[in-house]
């Protein structure tokens, strides 16, 4: 992704030193780790208001669950557990992740924990990917679709020496990883009642993932999308 940030700013590069579009873009992201520094207690997703506010719009309806659902949401999932559970090495996936604002919310109380999204918008994904990076979070931000059962790119973040988001490919994800991410396709089924996404999930282990399953006919199964605006 670092190489894509570049490439972006070169782009914005000509006129003068402070007056130049990337330096706009400089200062921009500057100030975002400014807030997201003030607020210690919380973990705000400054990103992903800014993605709405000023980006989207709510287009294709791009309205990201409010922060203190989230963090509730985040206290549920990891309330039962024990002191001693809490600090084992667990993995949580969500499987609709937007900007990343449920794994945020299980990171205010387990932050060693490995955190997995997947989304089909892939501006979202990056979203979730920063917000992981820039909180020194380990995890893995998948490009796909959890219903159909497809994936295009996965993100890791969390830094092992060469940076703080890595591209991979599935193959190089490890285990709990690829299943999340699973490239088969569904077998039709002859039932076309609606098959509803489950919530965000808690696995027991880190290499332990559990994958949505909405079994699909083939005449229903998207394309990959095309044209996609890049955050980056």
């Amino acid at each position: 992704m670092e190489e894509q940030y570049l490439a972006t700013v070169a782009k914005h590069a000509k006129g003068k030193p402070g007056q130049r579009g990337c330096d706009s873009i400089a200062e921009l992201f500057a100030r975002s780790i400014e807030m997201m520094e003030q607020t210690h207690d919380e973990i705000i997703d400054v990103l992903g208001d800014l993605f709405q506010g000023s980006i989207t719009y709510g287009e294709n309806g791009q309205f990201f669950t409010p922060s203190p659902i989230a963090r509730m949401m985040g206290q549920m999932t990891v309330g039962d557990l024990s002191d001693e559970a809490r600090g084992e090495k667990k993995s949580v996936y969500d499987p609709a992740c937007g900007s990343g604002r449920m794994l945020l919310g299980v990171a205010e109380q387990c932050p060693h924990w490995l955190f997995v999204g997947k989304d089909t918008d892939l501006r979202c994904v990056r979203l979730t990917s920063l917000n992981l990076a820039l909180r020194n979070l380990y995890g893995y931000v998948i490009h796909g679709n959890s219903l159909t059962n497809e994936e295009w790119l996965v993100y890791r973040t969390g830094f092992n020496g060469h940076g703080v988001i890595q591209e991979l490919k599935i193959e190089e994800c490890p285990p709990a990883v690829q299943q999340a991410a699973v490239q088969s396709q569904p077998e039709p089924v002859a039932d076309e009642s609606e098959q509803l996404p489950q919530p965000t999930t808690v696995s027991t282990e880190a290499d332990d993932l559990s994958t949505p399953q909405a079994p699909i006919t083939s005449e229903q199964q998207p394309s990959k999308p095309k044209g996609q605006l890049r955050l980056f």
